[in-house]
């Protein structure tokens, strides 16, 4: 009997192991950075997953899989501005950039195939004013070893991710909608660590007598755009084009801003929680003594210590002084400070970090 009770043991506590290992890769796949105000969802499926996972996949699809699950997310342009900014000292001519915010979906259920993603775009920090607003119908394109992509305008531009309002209706459009209008096709092809996108027919958009030849990049870590413009068929001079638009994908954290608390108990109390984003996120509040603050996070390039820096800080709005500034490893997953009239502790933005913030301030 004592080797069928050592056999049994051994099952006993290899189906607990495998059990708490399940549980452990679950979080570890909860870790990943969600959307303002939406919580991360795993059940995304990828192209190999979703499409007949058992047949071998040709170039272009494996390319398109590949895109597709590193495309999504939030980007800004915030640190190309500060190099805006030292270009023009040198020479005044040169045509600085707006700033430019990008937030990239991918459709979950969509009627428009596997490959589609939703492109919402606005600037100057300005939400509510949306500047490029389409859907990107994508399909493998095995005779040319690219992936094809259809572009559809919405007819009537209004923000709906930069508000944090549902991405419901979007994703029951089809592409024959009557909000949609078929724009020009492109063409996208690996280019080093990334793809490149290119309008197909040059002269397809054209503005003011000139041909648009609109191009984007993606990679792991950014998103690029830039506007090609040509006039009777030739490239226009250098000094006639912008250059391109190179936007950083951001994070999001998850903030906890206290004050001091002046009755018993607890020495701080929970004022705000709040989202904001690591590639020049802000949120303005109010201080108890009835100054105006602005929260701030970058990651940004530190002329001083000639590295990447992540950082946070707080302004005065009325006087523009700087009150306050903390400093981390780029890419790190939870920031902070307390100078002791003010607390703030910020945690990149997962299911788990929510938990454990409102475990701290179970009352606020």
């Amino acid at each position: 009997m004592k080797p069928v009770k050592r056999i049994i043991g051994t099952l006993i506590f290899l189906m607990g192991f495998l059990i708490g290992q399940s549980q452990e890769k679950v979080e570890k796949a909860n870790s990943s950075s969600p959307a303002m105000g939406i919580i991360s969802k795993t059940s995304k499926k990828r192209l190999a997953t979703t499409v007949e996972p058992n047949r071998k996949f040709s170039y272009a699809e494996r390319e398109l899989d590949y895109l597709m699950h590193i495309w999504e997310g939030e980007y800004d342009n915030v640190e190309q501005l500060d190099f805006d900014k030292i270009q023009r000292k040198e020479n005044a001519k040169i045509i600085g950039h707006d700033r430019v915010h990008v937030s990239v979906r991918q459709f979950q259920s969509s009627n428009f195939g596997v490959g589609a993603v939703y492109v919402e775009e606005y600037r100057n920090n300005n939400p509510s004013v949306i500047t490029r607003q389409c859907i990107y119908q994508l399909f493998p394109d095995d005779k040319e070893k690219a992936i094809r992509i259809k572009v559809f305008h919405f007819k009537k531009m209004k923000p709906v991710l930069a508000l944090s309002k549902q991405f419901d209706e979007i994703a029951l459009l089809y592409p024959n909608s009557d909000k949609l209008t078929e724009g020009c096709e492109m063409l996208l092809r690996r280019k080093g660590n990334g793809f490149l996108a290119k309008t197909i027919e040059k002269n397809c958009i054209q503005r003011k007598n000139k041909s648009v030849d609109y191009q984007f990049s993606v990679s792991e870590k950014g998103f690029t755009f830039k506007e090609v413009l040509y006039a009777s068929n030739r490239w226009l001079p250098d000094a006639e084009q912008i250059d391109a638009y190179e936007l950083e994908k951001a994070r999001c954290f998850s903030c906890m801003i206290d004050f001091p608390n002046d009755t018993n108990g607890r020495p701080t109390v929970t004022k705000y929680y709040i989202d904001i984003y690591d590639q020049g996120g802000v949120f303005t509040f109010d201080y108890p003594d009835g100054r105006n603050m602005l929260l701030g996070m970058r990651n940004t390039w530190s002329f001083g210590m000639h590295r990447e820096t992540f950082v946070i800080y707080i302004i005065d709005r009325n006087t523009n002084k700087t009150l306050i500034y903390s400093w981390g490893e780029p890419g790190a997953n939870r920031i902070g400070f307390n100078p002791g009239w003010i607390r703030v502790q910020c945690d990149l933005k997962t299911p788990r970090n929510l938990k454990l913030q409102k475990e701290l301030r179970p009352k606020s």
